[in-house]
């Protein structure tokens, strides 16, 4: 199929739809698919990424027609049973040997997050102001982990008071070892650091409001590390999707399998190492510089390069590829960008 028969048979599936309708979806298609090749897009990588004509045409119909349901009559809330928290105490793991947990959720306020793979099912829990609480909630094969925190402000008046109260300062620290493969793990951490090593899961979504989040040797299909104001770092793991996004910190990935990656940061730098040479990939830096470096070079893949004012240098950019499958956009708006091969 070329694209020309592509697009006449979206134009017969979209018959449904009214004319002027119709032709305002199918000028604005052949506007984008234009624009595309005049990048570099080959006419099989598109067909390959649009993929059948009836199915793109199923999404533009279904945000076209609005089905009218006929009026109902509410139908009575169900009435909601509160699950009952229970506090966190040396009895844990024995509380737990009779739930089959596959969903972990951590909820944060301002703790230090430790999670990591163990033979056997553990939990540790520091508090230096005595003020912190971990509580938590096992339902329907989910344990929910919830940290809460009064702490105060610590004043002190000279070197000696710091000293006596330095511990105060500490955040609240909390450690999890984990045995088993989860179907999804979820941190959602207000103030501190998250660092997970060596743990299964088919998702991880992990989001923290200040702090960083560091990861190494995950395995997942889909792996989600987000950050207002933190450094990401993500280390040899396997994912089939990557997506990593931070307003201020860096992005750092290295030894990372995937089939796509999507990174972006508003304020900080991104350095990318030994990835996957072929991979639909898009790294943004929106006000620092991007670096990445290939130990080999990609045969099937596009490699797009773009600064709006710093400098650009691509080491690949006579590379030859067989056959476009995949593309890789390596962009920054006011930082330079640095492809390397070693």
């Amino acid at each position: 199929m070329s694209l020309n028969e592509f697009i006449t048979e979206l134009d017969q599936e979209l018959n449904v739809l009214p004319e002027h309708r119709r032709k305002e979806i199918i000028i604005d298609f052949e506007a984008q698919i234009k624009k595309a090749m005049e990048l570099g897009d080959t006419e099989e990588y598109l067909l390959k990424v649009l993929g059948e004509p009836r199915k793109v045409a199923e999404k533009f119909i279904a945000e076209e027609i609005v089905e009218e349901e006929p009026e109902q009559k509410p139908e009575p809330k169900p009435k909601v049973t509160e699950m009952v928290m229970h506090p966190v105490t040396g009895n844990f793991a024995a509380e737990m040997k009779d739930y089959n947990i596959n969903q972990l959720v951590i909820n944060g306020e301002m703790v230090d997050i430790k999670i990591e793979k163990g033979k056997k099912l553990g939990i540790k829990f520091l508090s230096y102001t005595h003020k912190g609480k971990l509580e938590y909630k096992a339902e329907n094969a989910q344990l929910t982990i919830y940290h809460s925190s009064s702490k105060d402000e610590v004043k002190f008046n000279n070197i000696i008071d710091f000293m006596k109260k330095r511990k105060q300062l500490k955040k609240d620290e909390l450690i999890i070892t984990w045995p088993e493969k989860l179907d999804m793990l979820t941190v959602n951490n207000k103030n501190g650091k998250v660092i997970i090593s060596d743990i299964e899961a088919e998702e991880f979504k992990v989001k923290t409001k200040e702090g960083a989040i560091e990861a190494a040797g995950l395995t997942g299909n889909y792996g989600e590390f987000q950050s207002a104001m933190g450094a990401l770092k993500v280390e040899s793991s396997d994912f089939r999707n990557l997506y990593m996004e931070t307003e201020m910190g860096r992005i750092t990935a290295g030894g990372v399998k995937a089939e796509r990656y999507n990174l972006i940061t508003e304020l900080g730098k991104i350095s990318l190492d030994n990835l996957t040479p072929d991979s639909d990939l898009k790294a943004l830096s929106k006000m620092g510089s991007v670096s990445v470096n290939y130990r080999t070079p990609p045969e099937n893949t596009k490699i797009v390069a773009r600064a709006k004012v710093g400098k650009v240098k691509n080491a690949l950019e006579e590379n030859k590829i067989r056959e476009q499958l995949y593309r890789a956009e390596y962009m920054s708006e006011m930082g330079s960008v640095k492809i390397t091969l070693s």
